[in-house]
C-alpha cells in the first residue's frame, strides 16, 4: 500500500499557512503605486472641473456685465466724465428725470463696477490691470474730446485662479454706439 502526503512547498512537510514576506512587499508596493495613480487622476479631474466651472462663471459674469453696460451706453444722452478706467454717462430715459451712472475699474479689488445714486454694483470680478476705456468720434477715430464722442470701447481680461494657479482667462473687447447722443459731423 502506498501513502502520499502533500507538503505545499515546505521541505519539512508542514502545510503553508500565509504569504511570504516577499509576496507581501510586492503586493504593498503595487497597492501604493495604484493608490497614487488613482489620487493623481482624481486630482486632475477635480482641477479640470473647477477650471470649467470658473470659465462658465466668468462667461456668465462677462455677458451680464456687458449687457448692462451696453444698455446704458446706448441710452446715454451724454458723456460727462472720462478716464481710461472710469466714465460717467448721463442717461435720460423716456418719461423720467435724467440721472448719471458711473462705470469704473478698481485695481485694488479687481472689480468692474456700476454706480447709480450711491448704489455700487459689481458687474465683473477678477478683472486684470489691462482694463481700458477708449472713445471714438462719429468717423470711428479715437478722440480725447467728450462732446464729439459717439462710440465707447471697453477692453478687459478676467483671470480665475484655482489652487494658486491661473486656470481660465477670458478677454473681452467691445465697442458701443451712443445712440441717443447728438454730435456734429
Amino acid at each position: 500500500m502506498t501513502i502520499t502526503t502533500s507538503s505545499h512547498g515546505d521541505p519539512r512537510g508542514a502545510p503553508r499557512r500565509g504569504f511570504t514576506l516577499t509576496e507581501l512587499m510586492i503586493v504593498m508596493t503595487l497597492s501604493v503605486v495604484l493608490g497614487g495613480a488613482l489620487i493623481s487622476a482624481f486630482g486632475f479631474v477635480m482641477r479640470g472641473s473647477f477650471a470649467i466651472a470658473n470659465y462658465a462663471e466668468m462667461t456668465s459674469d462677462g455677458r451680464r456685465g456687458l449687457e448692462i453696460f451696453a444698455r446704458d451706453v446706448r441710452q446715454a444722452r451724454d458723456l460727462t466724465a472720462f478716464t481710461d478706467t472710469s466714465l460717467t454717462l448721463l442717461l435720460s430715459p423716456p418719461g423720467a428725470a435724467p440721472y448719471e451712472v458711473i462705470y469704473r475699474y478698481d485695481p485694488n479689488t479687481q472689480f468692474f463696477e456700476r454706480e447709480e445714486d450711491g448704489d455700487v454694483r459689481v458687474l465683473m470680478r477678477d478683472v486684470q490691470d489691462d482694463f481700458r476705456f477708449s472713445r471714438f468720434n462719429i468717423l470711428q477715430e479715437e478722440t480725447d474730446n467728450n462732446p464729439e464722442t459717439k462710440q465707447l470701447h471697453l477692453r478687459l481680461s478676467m483671470v480665475k485662479r484655482v489652487i494658486a494657479r491661473d486656470t481660465s482667462e477670458k478677454v473681452i473687447s467691445a465697442r458701443y454706439i451712443m445712440r441717443n447722443k447728438h454730435v456734429a459731423q
